[in-house]
């Protein structure tokens, strides 16, 4: 289940302008099936503390039985990933996962086993993986991260300012500028801000792509390029440095053969 807090905010810029933001709060939920008592309240904390150094608004919650998770999730809620163990006193993981997965495909589910065996069986129900008891720290992070990133980032800028979560489809901007120690969006519509780096922001997002130190620009933006600037489709010209127009000129020729 992701819960969304979505609000709209009109704000006066520093040119007189107003400026529309939009805020989304992202929270990723986690459950936990497993009937040991002690493992689990330790499982229920790992994944607290990998969700706080990842910084993700999240929601971890502990089931000691597949009954009990089997009873809210046929109840309507849903999570983003299931730690499920697969040898329980009363229930079967492995067949509590294929109920999940009748009316369900989209829950990440990890198998939880002391036993290796029981691993294969997971294919039958397209698991993201299974983890040997104690899990591998390190392991279960990457997979938050991952599963975290293709859910929430893969088309959207995701980041904190103060208290808030701003999430921004990426198909929405047209380039981002370095003023001072902040990045400033540019959107179709309105501007944003962001309280860091402009590297931080565009680490990993192809479409974006650095056109000078200060700038970076949606390639699919590009209407126009020249060897010093790029002209957005609204007709915003971008700043293009000698250093990076070979890199804008690249993904410019790949973003063309894409579509």
């Amino acid at each position: 289940m992701v819960l969304k807090c979505i609000n709209a905010i009109l704000k006066l810029s520093r040119q007189g302008m107003l400026e529309f933001f939009v805020e989304v709060k992202c929270l990723y939920t986690i459950a936990i099936c497993d009937d040991e008592t002690v493992f689990r309240s330790a499982l229920v904390k790992i994944c607290c503390d990998i969700c706080e150094k990842l910084r993700i608004e999240y929601s971890v919650c502990g089931f000691e039985a597949g009954e009990e998770f089997l009873s809210a999730f046929t109840g309507g809620v849903r999570y983003d990933m299931l730690l499920l163990d697969i040898l329980m006193d009363k229930t079967n993981g492995v067949e509590l996962a294929r109920k999940v997965r009748e009316c369900d495909s989209n829950t990440a589910i990890i198998f939880i086993t002391s036993n290796a065996e029981f691993a294969l069986q997971g294919y039958e129900v397209n698991a993201l993986h299974y983890l040997m008891k104690p899990p591998d720290e390190t392991v279960l992070e990457r997979l938050i991260a991952s599963d975290y990133q293709r859910r929430f980032k893969s088309n959207f800028l995701v980041f904190k300012s103060g208290s808030q979560i701003i999430r921004i489809p990426i198909k929405d901007i047209i380039c981002l500028e370095t003023v001072g120690r902040r990045v400033e969006i540019t959107l179709l519509e309105g501007m944003a801000e962001y309280p860091g780096k402009l590297s931080e922001l565009i680490d990993h997002k192809e479409q974006l792509i650095r056109c000078h130190k200060a700038f970076a620009v949606n390639i699919a933006e590009i209407r126009e390029l020249t060897r010093s600037d790029a002209v957005a489709m609204n007709g915003k010209l971008i700043p293009v440095s000698r250093t990076y127009l070979k890199d804008v000129q690249k993904a410019l020729l790949k973003q063309i053969r894409d579509t």
